[in-house]
């Protein structure tokens, strides 16, 4: 199958080659478009660069109303000339747990609206010869990429891809214009509604195949200003690059968690709404866009700027309209869109790829996972011991809960859900933070946070590995007719309980009041030793006084050892994961 693909590709690669070389005008247009894209990379690459936290933290933290989403969303696509990315970003930061979905719904709305700012670009490059700012633009971008600096090559790459997405928009315009000496689109328009389908489908479909509705912009475009097209039939198309720009989000969202599939269906509601909205009431649109040209001084013969306006216009009238209604977008893709799963089976949920660029983000991913595996472990760790949920997080005593409640009945698979519900989790946070730490290759301290939470994880997956080997002693045991050999297993359990309700108590607290506990927990990290180093003189003791027999101290002593190293590595994961980031020093600090 591999081979059959692999020549396949190969054999379209060649008649590819064979048509374009026969036809050079067409194969001047697709040069173009592909130039065009590989613009589109660069503007990417370079922006990817200066995001080193600014962007996470803008993202997260000025996103939190509905119009603050929305500018968001419009600013940075204008800035970054790329829906997509932003689409892409803000996919990424919602399946990691970063914002929320009406925050990410927002944020895409905008991204619509600030797409349409790239017509008005394309337009007036269309008017002028931008080859020669093309070239200079390249070539300075080209010196800056080679310099080790990386923000030198930061600025190299948004050169070169400001300069590629020029010369891309000259060549699809020069081979428009080169086109209609052989062959006369024109008699293709259509009038009417059946026009407006068939241009709609176009552009989606254009759009769809090129990933990126700036380059099927710069060919409606340039197709309309060569008189290809009419002006009504470019209006249509570009109102499809709005429906096959949705491709993109889709695609974004399949290696994503729901949460990130919610978004991307939202950005599907948002685009074939008003597409829908616009298609039934296309020639009160197309009044509309000739009253405000007229309004703004657009003579009536500039059908490329109308067009332009008419791209702003209608993603205006959406984000207006869509927009009053995010709240109950939100409440309908919670309700209807559920993730198929195992119930045993548990998956990351904050771990997406595509954020493993952006440091500060993927910090946060892999704290939040952190405390879902952490989660994961104290239920596996408590129902090991005798407890629930709600004995650990309630405020009963544990002497109490130790003398009226009873043991639950069957035995627990610790093996089946160590693999399921810690081993999987453990496996995705390694691989995870060893791919975002190859991002980091100056960065030491962002390097050491990452590494830290491989750590975290390892002492979580340690903690629980060994469950099964006090889980028969520790239940038979406590409940033992002996009260001495009683009392010391449900001491062992009410000290591990203890610990336990400590850090559920933990994650509720205040920034400030966290940070005390946490130094107080760490500083008794070698409390659990201690208690172990206590047992054995009180078994020895017991067992000199024949209150015990020599087995049951073997069992105290080997099963107390492992209640200790339990506890050590829980207080040693906890340190690492509920310490917040803004409290650490930098190494420049810290010296």
């Amino acid at each position: 199958m591999q081979n059959i693909k692999r020549y396949s590709l190969m054999i379209l690669a060649v008649a590819l080659m064979y048509f374009l070389v026969v036809l050079p005008e067409i194969a001047q247009i697709l040069a173009g478009v592909a130039i065009l894209l590989v613009g589109m990379m660069q503007l990417s690459t370079g922006f990817k660069t200066f995001s080193g936290g600014i962007l996470e933290n803008i993202l997260t933290k000025s996103t939190d109303t509905r119009l603050k989403s929305i500018v968001f969303g419009v600013v940075t696509t204008i800035l970054m000339q790329s829906s997509t990315l932003v689409s892409v970003i803000s996919i990424s930061f919602l399946s990691a747990g970063l914002i929320t979905l009406a925050q990410g719904i927002g944020i895409l709305f905008g991204a619509n609206l600030g797409n349409s700012a790239g017509s008005w670009l394309i337009v007036g490059l269309t008017s002028i010869n931008i080859s020669m700012l093309a070239i200079p633009l390249i070539v300075c971008g080209v010196l800056l990429g080679f310099q080790k600096d990386s923000v030198l090559k930061g600025i190299g790459a948004i050169f070169m891809g400001i300069g590629f997405f020029f010369l891309g928009v000259d060549y699809i315009k020069v081979g428009f214009e080169s086109y209609k000496e052989i062959v006369d689109l024109s008699r293709f328009n259509f009038e009417g509604f059946k026009g407006v389908l068939i241009f709609v489908g176009l552009g989606a479909l254009t759009t769809g195949i090129v990933q990126s509705s700036h380059a099927t912009l710069a060919i409606i475009i340039s197709a309309l200003i060569s008189g290809q097209i009419g002006f009504e039939n470019a209006l249509a198309a570009t109102l499809g690059t709005s429906v096959g720009g949705v491709v993109t989000a889709v695609i974004a969202s399949l290696s994503t968690n729901i949460e990130g599939k919610k978004l991307a269906i939202a950005n599907c509601i948002f685009n074939f709404t008003i597409a829908l909205i616009v298609i039934i009431s296309f020639p009160f649109f197309v009044k509309l866009v000739n009253i405000i040209a007229e309004f703004l001084g657009i003579s009536a013969e500039n059908y490329a700027l109308k067009t332009a306006l008419f791209h702003t216009l209608f993603n205006l009238v959406a984000v207006l309209f869509i927009s009053l209604f995010i709240r109950q977008i939100v409440y309908v893709l919670d309700k209807i869109v559920k993730a198929p799963r195992d119930r045993d089976m548990d998956a990351p949920l904050y771990l997406d790829s595509n954020i493993i660029e952006y440091p500060d983000a993927a910090i946060d991913a892999l704290q939040k996972e952190s405390v879902h595996l952490y989660n994961n472990a104290y239920a596996l760790i408590a129902h090991t011991i005798g407890f629930n949920r709600s004995d650990i997080r309630g405020k009963e005593s544990f002497d109490s809960i130790v003398k009226n409640k009873k043991w639950f009945s069957g035995d627990v698979d610790l093996d089946y859900l160590y693999k399921r519900k810690i081993k999987v989790l453990f496996d995705a946070i390694m691989g995870f933070s060893t791919k975002a730490q190859g991002y980091l290759v100056e960065d030491e301290y962002r390097t050491n946070r990452i590494y830290s939470f491989k750590i975290a994880a390892r002492n979580l997956t340690e903690a629980t590995k060994n469950l099964k080997l006090i889980q028969a002693n520790i239940k038979a045991y406590s409940k033992s007719k002996n009260p001495y050999l009683a009392e010391k297993y449900n001491t062992m359990r009410k000290d591990l309980g203890m610990l336990l309700r400590s850090v559920e108590e933990l994650k509720v607290m205040k920034d400030e009041n966290m940070q005390l506990i946490l130094k107080q927990l760490l500083a008794a990290k070698d409390m659990p030793k201690e208690f172990d180093y206590k047992n054995m003189r009180d078994v020895e003791e017991l067992i000199s006084e024949e209150k015990i027999s020599i087995a049951n101290g073997t069992s105290i002593l080997n099963d107390s050892a492992f209640i200790a190293d339990i506890a050590s590595h829980l207080i040693e994961a906890i340190g690492i994961i509920f310490t917040k980031e803004e409290w650490q020093e930098e190494p420049s600090q810290a010296e």
